[in-house]
């Protein structure tokens, strides 16, 4: 009887390992789980590339504009924020940006697209923006 409890009990610990951190999902997850699909390569480069983006992240609204040449300027709508570096669309279906205030880190970010809304996800998979408009040429 008591090698029966301990084997129950190795069975409830590998369950519990198992499943450890599978009740909550990232962002990202619960997106593709509700219909969002991942743009490719081509379609973030048709979407953003030559345009400035508007975009949104909480209640605040910025202006990207992503050139031919891979340099990227930002700015915030009414508020004091401005920035320049450089993005690149990755072989494997994200755009990475590092801005001059990043210091150097490279940030890649994944796009879902659910019905007309495109967002941008973080590594950890975390939305960071919303993608509102696409104007042609730059448009700061």
């Amino acid at each position: 009887m008591a090698t029966a409890w301990a084997w129950m009990g190795t069975l409830l610990v590998s369950i519990l390992v198992a499943t450890a951190g599978t009740a909550s999902s990232s962002e990202q997850e619960a997106a593709m789980q509700a219909g969002a699909t991942q743009l490719t390569s081509d379609e973030i480069a048709e979407l953003i590339v030559g345009k400035t983006v508007t975009a949104k992240s909480g209640d605040k609204r910025f202006l990207f504009h992503y050139s031919e040449d891979n340099v990227l300027s930002g700015k915030m709508i009414d508020g004091d924020w401005s920035d320049t570096g450089y993005y690149g669309i990755t072989d494997d279906d994200r755009v990475c940006l590092s801005m001059t205030n990043d210091q150097g880190r490279l940030r890649c970010l994944t796009l879902l697209k659910a019905d007309d809304t495109v967002k941008k996800y973080n590594a950890d998979g975390d939305m960071t923006f919303e993608l509102l408009e696409f104007q042609e040429g730059n448009q700061l």
